[in-house]
């Protein structure tokens, strides 16, 4: 989205939806560094080697036992189950050691709350650590619901959290943003307009097929997308 583009469709979404649903990591926060050491960490614990930040990352989006599925050297129930333990109590404990806002969120999550816009993340991270870390970051007060991939039988990409992020707040016309194709999809199966951004973690060329309605490179475009 160039300026152009970007002066064109100021205000022209904001007024057109009565709610955001954010995704968190690669979304609303960078959270990469935290999550790699906390898988390497269950890794070590384990005794396989540790991988390199962005061999981690990759598998970030989809779950913390998804991640540590993908990361494990081998397939084993029971060690997965031990890793996502370590995992876990680790993370719970270093939460957000790295992890920030990306540059202008709280700006945009505060504008939205002044134009009475319902503010809603949904996560397949686990609920309370994605709380712990909202509430360090200081931008929990902004959330009206908060989703975690343990708050619903099936999480992203299925449509499930979406639906119910609907019908708890009571919004129609909502819109989600994300960073990866499972936050596309379950938009698109809901029904509802999704914002695909590129500056996340997920892989992008992937999240396009899904035909995202509105594409943004950064957090710039995506204020100047959402708030008047």
């Amino acid at each position: 989205m160039d300026r152009q583009s970007e002066k064109h469709l100021q205000g022209i979404l904001s007024k057109q939806i009565d709610a955001v649903f954010f995704d968190l990591d690669g979304t609303l926060i960078d959270s990469a560094k935290d999550i790699a050491i906390s898988a390497n960490y269950a890794l070590e614990k384990l005794g396989f080697p540790k991988l390199p930040e962005e061999e981690i990352v990759k598998h970030i989006g989809y779950g913390g036992e998804n991640l540590l599925r993908n990361v494990l050297p081998i397939n084993d129930e029971n060690i997965l189950k031990e890793a996502v333990k370590i995992f876990r109590e680790y993370y719970f404990s270093n939460p957000s050691v790295y992890t920030k806002p990306y540059k202008l969120i709280p700006e945009i999550l505060e504008n939205l709350k002044k134009q009475n816009k319902k503010i809603a993340v949904i996560t397949n991270k686990y609920y309370d650590i994605s709380k712990e870390i909202l509430e360090k970051l200081n931008i929990f007060e902004y959330i009206d619901l908060l989703l975690g991939g343990d708050s619903v039988e099936n999480k992203k990409p299925h449509p499930e959290p979406v639906l119910k992020a609907m019908e708890t707040l009571k919004v129609i016309n909502p819109v989600i943003v994300g960073d990866s194709e499972t936050d596309i999809k379950s938009g698109k199966e809901a029904g509802i307009k999704t914002i695909l951004v590129e500056y996340g973690f997920g892989k992008v060329e992937l999240a396009k097929s899904f035909n995202p309605d509105y594409i943004v490179k950064n957090t710039r475009q995506l204020k100047e997308l959402l708030c008047e």
